[in-house]
């Protein structure tokens, strides 16, 4: 490991989850974590017109590597209560980073 990569799982959780995450059960844990729902779908059309269809609710998790079981895409997950299915997974340095959605007609 050199330097980048251990300051790095230093500050996951001195600084990123103490700063900016919260406590969410993912799955069966209580876990610390951070939850972006402001995550954007481009339109396949004209990106000044507005999106028409089905409406799909997408969250992006981060979330410690180990600090919950590493789920499968397209395998349901619950977040405080409510189920996503688990659309792209990726390990990001430590951290995982989890988009799930939730579609609704």
């Amino acid at each position: 490991m050199n330097d980048y990569d251990a300051m790095f799982q230093a500050d996951i959780d001195s600084t990123f989850l103490r700063d900016f995450g919260k406590e969410h059960r993912i799955g069966s844990r209580n876990v610390r974590c951070v939850i972006d729902t402001n995550v954007g779908i481009p339109n396949p059309g004209l990106m000044s017109e507005p999106y028409y269809g089905l409406s799909t609710n997408k969250l992006r998790i981060f979330v410690k590597k180990g600090d919950i079981p590493t789920p499968e895409v397209n395998q349901n997950l619950s977040v405080d209560g409510s189920f996503h299915r688990v659309a792209a997974i990726s390990d990001e340095v430590g951290m995982l980073v989890i988009t799930c959605e939730e579609n609704n007609e």
